[in-house]
């Protein structure tokens, strides 16, 4: 699986939390891994500096839009597409996008 080569040494999820108004999310493990970020009209470089099972953080002198679609290429981990969530400040967060 795609996933779990790509994650491959990220933790488990911890338990639940307490205040419902939180949308859960897998626990995230602070990583310093590079690689790119591709599509049609990109090819950026970037640094994920936080990754989990569903999704990842990324740093990027680039800017990017919430909805853009990317192949998120790590070194020596594999390949995976992903949807930017948010971006801010050339922070971004992303969420996997499981093949169908």
């Amino acid at each position: 699986m795609v996933i779990a080569a790509f994650t491959k040494g990220v933790g488990k999820r911890m338990g639940q939390r307490k205040n419902k108004a939180f949308v859960e999310r897998a626990d995230r493990r602070p990583v310093s891994l590079r690689g790119f970020a591709l599509n049609a009209k990109r090819d950026s470089d970037i640094e994920v500096s936080d990754l989990s099972y569903t999704g990842c953080r990324f740093d990027s002198g680039d800017r990017f839009r919430a909805g853009e679609v990317v192949e998120l290429r790590l070194l020596k981990r594999g390949a995976i597409q992903a949807e930017v969530r948010w971006a801010t400040e050339g922070r971004v967060g992303a969420r996997f996008i499981e093949p169908a």
